[in-house]
């Protein structure tokens, strides 16, 4: 690998380092593993490390700041997290081993936009949004185009990722792989419900690994509102689980599988079912 490696210390010399074949480097874990293959050859490698700008992680009471730089271990560190936005700390911890989650960033799972990020499925029930170098600020959700593709434009960077602070009664977050830890997820569920008493005031679902990019079912969110939160519920929102996911067949698993994947995965939420589940 032939390749020019800069390490600037301010957005101005970021923004005047790059050129057509620049890629931005933080953790480097995706990176590094598709330059090695041969899949990207970048002619410059831009680190962003030393930028200090892009390294805020910062919660106001309101709103959760999280910069380009902060790995995932400063995350899970971060008590704000944990506190007020669980299913993000639940994804997060899932994530890698320990050594990957000290290099790691948040935002790079953005960037590298995979169906199967366990963090952007977190990012998409929380309605995060994405900032860009260039003042915009977008959803997360609209931000990714399909696997691997995001709506960056060349010489624009993502400088942070916004959170909103929300209360919710329960969440969830589970994926199932082929081993118990450093998996690649087969399947994946995040789920979020507020109530009034038994009745769903607001639910929000998340699949992972079984369409193009994260797959927010909106169909059983709509159709949640307002019914009783029971066995019932259950039992139809995984059949719609089961016809709304769109699974490919690859060497982790089956369509079929999948798709029976996600429909047994909605009984993970029976714990949180008052009545008794027969």
């Amino acid at each position: 690998m032939d390749f020019k490696f800069i390490a600037p210390k301010s957005e101005e010399e970021l923004r005047s380092s790059f050129d057509q074949n620049a890629f931005l480097m933080a953790g480097g874990t995706d990176l590094l593993v598709k330059m090695r293959i041969g899949k990207i050859k970048p002619s410059k490698v831009i680190s962003t490390l030393k930028i200090p700008a892009l390294h805020e992680l910062n919660f106001d009471g309101s709103e959760l700041t999280i910069g380009s730089t902060v790995t995932y271990t400063e995350l899970l560190e971060f008590e704000p997290i944990k506190k007020f936005f669980p299913i993000l700390y639940e994804a997060i911890l899932t994530i890698g081993s320990p050594q990957i989650r000290n290099r790691g960033t948040l935002v790079g799972n953005v960037m590298n936009a995979s169906p199967a990020g366990d963090g952007l499925l977190a990012l998409y029930l929380l309605d995060a949004r994405v900032e860009l170098s260039n003042g915009k600020i977008v959803n997360a959700k609209n931000f990714i185009t399909g696997p691997g593709k995001t709506k960056i434009e060349n010489g624009d960077y993502v400088r942070s990722i916004k959170i909103r602070k929300d209360k919710w009664d329960h969440t969830y977050f589970e994926k199932v792989g082929q081993r118990t830890s450093m998996t690649i997820s087969i399947a994946s569920i995040g789920w979020m419900v507020r109530l009034n008493g038994e009745t769903v005031d607001e639910m929000r679902i998340a699949f992972g690994s079984v369409a193009p990019t994260i797959l927010r079912s909106q169909k059983i969110e709509s159709f949640s509102k307002g019914k009783t939160f029971n066995r019932v519920l259950l039992d139809e929102i995984s059949e719609m689980a089961f016809e709304d996911v769109t699974p490919i067949d690859d060497v982790r698993g089956s369509t079929l599988y999948r798709k029976r994947l996600c429909r047994n995965l909605i009984y993970r939420l029976v714990d949180f079912v008052k009545e008794p589940f027969n």
